[in-house]
């Protein structure tokens, strides 16, 4: 355990695939460790039910902590990826959480900028496992670069493929000018790792759900692909699970850091160069495939200790 928590903002689509729920379970599990504070979740994206932000207050009342403040996009629409989420009118309907609707929610540029301010300098940690709007969006307004600089550690980001590639997060729906916008506008000095699609297929979770007691997580792995019984790949637990232990964990190092420069195209298609003095890096698994799926299941399938 690290020698004080993680103070972290989560940044989630929370949207079709159930990543996102196995992720937000796996952060409250750490938080229960005392690893982890979460200080915010901000979602980013557009359920076109208008739910995905009660998906993700139903999780953190189902672990106890229902007053975590969440934040939208106060993008519209037209300027931002739009669908449905796969289990948000479920979620919603089923399980306990406080009610609110997107378009109820705060903005959640304006609470990035409020816990910022608020912080520390350089001790907040940013994990983003959906598009970069609201990051983009926050780094646009005034002094929000020099904000980001002085009150953030580090953020790690679920997107692209390495060394060169095009993933989803990166490119869906015509996001590739605020992924590169983000990337681009991003403090120098300020660490940025990024999980590619290549690491996340590897590492196969979610089955264990099945053996567990009802839970929006476990509901969230019954629609979305049948991923409780075939498993789903961990593109968002591996970017939560460096956000909060970085690259080891007492005796196991999980991954490798390439050090360099992502270079993003107008279209969201990335490449790397490797340069040992950048501060920014992508993820190479380290250990074992299994090592690795056993330790991110086991914190997404934790009872809840609140």
């Amino acid at each position: 355990m690290t020698s004080s928590p993680a103070q972290l903002i989560l940044d989630t689509d929370m949207l079709t695939d159930c990543d996102d729920a196995g992720a937000l379970a796996m952060l409250h599990a750490l938080a229960d460790l005392g690893e982890a504070h979460i200080l915010a979740v901000a979602v980013n994206g557009m359920d076109t039910h208008g739910l995905h932000s009660a998906v993700v207050s139903a999780i953190n009342t189902y672990f106890g902590r229902p007053d975590i403040p969440i934040g939208v996009s106060p993008r519209t629409a037209e300027e931002m990826p739009a669908k449905p989420s796969s289990y948000s009118p479920a979620i919603f309907e089923e399980f306990p959480h406080d009610g609110l609707r997107d378009a109820e929610r705060s903005n959640a540029v304006n609470l990035y900028r409020r816990l910022l301010t608020e912080a520390e300098d350089h001790s907040i940690t940013i994990v983003s496992i959906g598009f970069l709007s609201n990051i983009a969006d926050l780094l646009a307004t005034p002094s929000g670069r020099d904000l980001v600089a002085r009150k953030v550690k580090g953020i790690t980001i679920m997107g692209g493929a390495y060394p060169a590639g095009s993933e989803y997060n990166f490119n869906f729906q015509g996001v590739g000018a605020t992924t590169k916008a983000t990337i681009e506008s991003w403090p120098t000095t300020v660490p940025m790792t990024f999980v590619g699609y290549e690491l996340g297929e590897l590492i196969i979770t979610g089955k264990g759900y099945a053996n567990m007691p009802s839970s929006p997580m476990k509901r969230a792995y019954e629609i979305a692909y049948y991923s409780i019984l075939n498993g789903r790949p961990s593109w968002d637990q591996i970017a939560v699970l460096h956000g909060v232990r970085g690259l080891e964990h007492k005796d196991t190092l999980y991954f490798k850091a390439v050090h360099g420069e992502n270079h993003i195209t107008d279209e969201g298609s990335n490449s790397w160069t490797e340069n040992k003095n950048s501060p920014h890096a992508y993820l190479e698994l380290a250990t074992e495939i299994d090592t690795l799926a056993s330790a991110i299941e086991t914190l997404m399938l934790a009872t809840p200790q609140r």
